[in-house]
């Protein structure tokens, strides 16, 4: 869907009955626990915070605004009517026909109402959640920034979390191995700083774009453009030359300096995972140079709650898909990634073929630092964690359908990695392979399920779905 910026997608939810508006809130926990509480609903609003607690009436905070399966597929423009395998497999066949829309450039940017620079840039007039109870300071965890490659000029978009220090000092968290880790050490290696936009309230494309494993050289601008149907438009930064998104909310220039001219202490935060795996530790700071704004400007918010876990078309799973694909491996039929969690249903086609799909997902980009990757039949769909189980307890032998795979790439905010691998710097960990399929050898030979037939399923869901009512 094309939305022209944050502002045309908050109508358009709002004329669906998908928002709810809050005066009043603390900027501190309050604001977290509503995003957390909302999340559990069963329909889960978009909340936009506004005449926030220490803040002036305008100065805005959206969160949950794509915690629902109305809103993601507004978003990814996939029809409601499509059960969520069908509408995985419809966008991941999309995603083969992905044809980049480079962005244009415009000086008519809204981004630009308001620009501050030296002495004027005070960042804390904007709203900074505290969203855990046991986090380091307040964060901005939603952002779209922009760096670029030195050598290549490939811009990059990534979505990093902030710590808020100062007036025009912030610290970033930004995981060893992301394309915006790589970019800034180039820029150390000799010497100097490292430039970086950071866009605080983005279109929805742009913020998914960025939250996305693109490879290498792929422009998440690009990739936006695509997705919304129309090309992104950027204006030039007045501290950076990077492009900026024209009808962000706010965007922050910047420079990170190289870890020898000062770091501050980073975390803890609370991780998707659901835990503060990765602690407090000392970081690169992030200095602000200039602050650009909208009127009554609204933050994105998108802390990690267990109840906010990414919808079905951001998964990481399609991702995993489509890469089984291109490796060659055939017959995929679903994958789930969640949690570290990558469930793969797949028809047998010969000896192996299980375990090939398996290391597959590992040796990937979109599935990398998981826990276990659980194999199961075509029969099992992997977004009905009962069935998943049910297939591990009666088609996996302990003894034989179980692997562990070490020195695998993982991320220092993994809850279990052992502390001493986190001061080496070594973010390896291990991976279990479940092999929950009926042995391919004696497939035929297995015991037959009581699952009646889709087609008599289908005749009697017809037949008495009205008396027995809604499932």
């Amino acid at each position: 869907m094309l939305f022209y910026d944050l502002r045309e997608f908050l109508k358009s939810i709002d004329k669906l009955g998908e928002l709810v508006t809050l005066s009043g809130a603390d900027p501190n926990l309050e604001i977290g626990a509503i995003t957390e509480v909302a999340s559990f609903r069963k329909k889960c609003p978009a909340v936009l915070f506004d005449s926030i607690k220490g803040h002036k009436k305008g100065e805005r905070v959206l969160t949950n605004f794509l915690t629902n399966r109305t809103r993601e597929r507004l978003v990814f423009g996939v029809g409601n009517d499509l059960t969520d395998p069908e509408a995985v497999l419809y966008w991941k066949n999309k995603l083969k026909e992905f044809a980049p829309v480079e962005p244009v450039m415009t000086d008519d940017a809204p981004v630009k109402e308001n620009v501050q620079t030296g002495g004027e840039i005070d960042i804390t007039r904007f709203p900074w959640p505290k969203w855990h109870q046991r986090d380091g300071g307040p964060y901005i965890c939603a952002t779209s920034c922009v760096t670029r490659d030195p050598d290549s000029g490939y811009l990059n978009l990534g979505s990093y979390r902030f710590m808020l220090l100062g007036k025009n000092k912030i610290v970033a968290h930004i995981g060893s191995g992301h394309h915006g880790d790589v970019i800034r050490k180039k820029y150390w290696a000799n010497g100097k700083s490292c430039p970086i936009a950071i866009a605080l309230g983005n279109e929805p494309s742009l913020l998914v774009a960025a939250g996305t494993n693109l490879s290498w050289g792929v422009s998440e601008y690009g990739f936006a453009g695509w997705m919304r149907g129309g090309a992104v438009e950027v204006t030039r930064g007045v501290a950076t030359d990077l492009p900026i998104p024209a009808t962000a909310e706010v965007v922050f220039e910047g420079e990170m300096p190289p870890p020898e001219g000062g770091t501050e202490i980073e975390g803890p935060f609370g991780e998707f995972s659901g835990y503060y795996g990765g602690g407090a530790r000392p970081a690169p700071v992030t200095m602000i140079k200039s602050v650009l704004y909208r009127k009554d400007p609204i933050i994105l918010g998108s802390p990690p709650f267990i109840g906010a876990s990414r919808g079905v078309l951001s998964s990481r799973g399609i991702l995993v898909w489509n890469e089984l694909e291109k490796l060659g491996i055939p017959d995929v039929k679903a994958v789930n990634y969640s949690w570290g969690m990558c469930i793969i249903s797949l028809k047998q086609a010969y000896p192996g073929h299980a375990m090939r799909a398996a290391h597959g997902a590992m040796g990937g980009t979109a599935g990398y630092h998981g826990r276990f990757v659980i194999i199961v039949d075509e029969d099992i769909d992997p977004y009905n964690l009962e069935q998943v189980l049910w297939a591990i307890a009666t088609r996996c032998d302990p003894e034989t359908s179980l692997d562990i795979c070490r020195r695998i790439w993982s991320y220092k905010i993994d809850p279990r990695l052992p502390k001493h691998k986190k001061e080496a710097g070594d973010y390896t960990g291990a991976v279990a392979i479940i092999d929950a399929c009926r042995p391919y050898h004696w497939m035929n030979e297995f015991p037959a399920t009581t699952q009646i037939s889709e087609e008599l399923l289908k005749e009697t869901s017809a037949k008495w779905a009205k008396i027995l009512g809604e499932d």
